[in-house]
């Protein structure tokens, strides 16, 4: 018997619980259950880059008498804690997410193969974890000096949602490295048409940068 599936909004509002009426960046709460629309895409998770202020604000609560190991059950608490309390992995302290590494689990109807992709590959997002539905089983291991967390888990993208295929050639970890500014860039190739005056606020980082040579050869 073929899967059923519910239709879902290209912005993922219907994963908004709380308030009522928002995007899901700006929710407190949303849906994380692994239960996906025709228009969702499901990830098993393997490993979340987590952004760095975020992270450095997860360690602070760390005392000077903790060593490496207590540190790392710390932050994994502290993970598990807003992940389960929210439906993603945005910081209420910070206000920041970060990306994550996986492997498609399905695909809802509208979106199958999506960018070429198939289920089993592997993938980082290019969203921000703050509006991405995850829900975590366990944290496998917290990597303290590279702000990133294994876990065993799951997330969905929306129809909206960017994602590259991991090249074969290119490690996880240096992928999820490489990738973590590439959301902005691939918005502004996007967005900009040739002609446009393009105002990039922050162009002094690594993504203003990139978003901004990508502007210059539209």
């Amino acid at each position: 018997m073929k899967k059923e599936y519910k239709p879902g909004c290209p912005y993922g509002t219907h994963r908004v619980l709380e308030p009522k009426g928002v995007l899901p960046q700006a929710a407190w709460k949303i849906d994380n259950t692994p239960e996906i629309r025709d228009n969702e895409m499901l990830i098993d998770v393997e490993t979340l880059n987590i952004d760095a202020a975020s992270f450095k604000q997860l360690l602070s609560g760390c005392t000077e008498d903790m060593d490496d190991g207590a540190k790392e059950e710390y932050v994994a608490s502290q993970v598990m804690e807003i992940v389960n309390e929210r439906g993603k992995m945005h910081n209420p302290v910070t206000g920041s997410g970060g990306m994550l590494l996986g492997r498609i689990a399905e695909f809802g109807p509208k979106v199958e193969g999506k960018e070429g992709a198939k289920v089993g590959d592997r993938i980082c997002t290019l969203v921000s974890l703050s509006l991405t539905p995850l829900k975590i089983n366990r944290v496998k291991k917290v990597y303290l000096d590279k702000d990133q967390v294994d876990v065993e888990g799951t997330a969905v993208l929306f129809e909206t949602g960017v994602f590259s295929v991991i090249p074969e050639d290119l490690g996880d970890k240096l992928s999820l490295a490489v990738l973590d500014v590439a959301g902005a860039p691939i918005q502004t190739d996007r967005l900009v048409s040739p002609g446009d005056t393009v105002f990039v606020l922050g162009a002094g980082g690594k993504s203003g940068i990139m978003c901004c040579s990508v502007a210059r050869k539209k």
